[in-house]
């Protein structure tokens, strides 16, 4: 099973990406409510994939992004932005200014074949 780690301020959210990636059975999820935090617990349990919101209260998600990509240990963890600051349709070709990216508003069947893609 691959490991996902979820980055999401609001609590809801995490638990519902961790219930419906979880039930694919391909998956498990750990997660966290603060962006301060991504970097430490991405060090200890070494997840396959960082999920990652953009906007959250105490760090930037571009900010998380930089320092997992500044950390030996963390580096080639591959980074999927998830965010509602931006709709399906602003996406081509899963990247928004460059950025991997899914919205938050997207089915949960298009956040999984993005997860699934990134980590063939």
């Amino acid at each position: 099973m691959k490991k996902v780690l979820v980055v999401d301020d609001d609590p809801d959210i995490t638990l519902l990406v961790k219930t419906k990636l979880e039930k694919t059975g391909r998956y498990t999820v750990i997660f966290t409510n603060a962006g301060a935090d991504t970097l430490r617990l991405a060090g200890s349990e070494k997840p396959d994939l960082i999920l990652c919101d953009i906007d959250m209260p105490d760090k930037f998600g571009g900010d998380v992004a930089r320092e997992l990509g500044e950390d030996e240990d963390t580096r080639d963890i591959p980074v999927l932005f998830f965010s509602s600051l931006v709709s399906p349709g602003d996406i081509r070709d899963g990247m928004v200014g460059g950025r991997q990216m899914v919205s938050k508003s997207s089915a949960p069947e298009e956040l999984i074949q993005r997860i699934d893609g990134m980590l063939a």
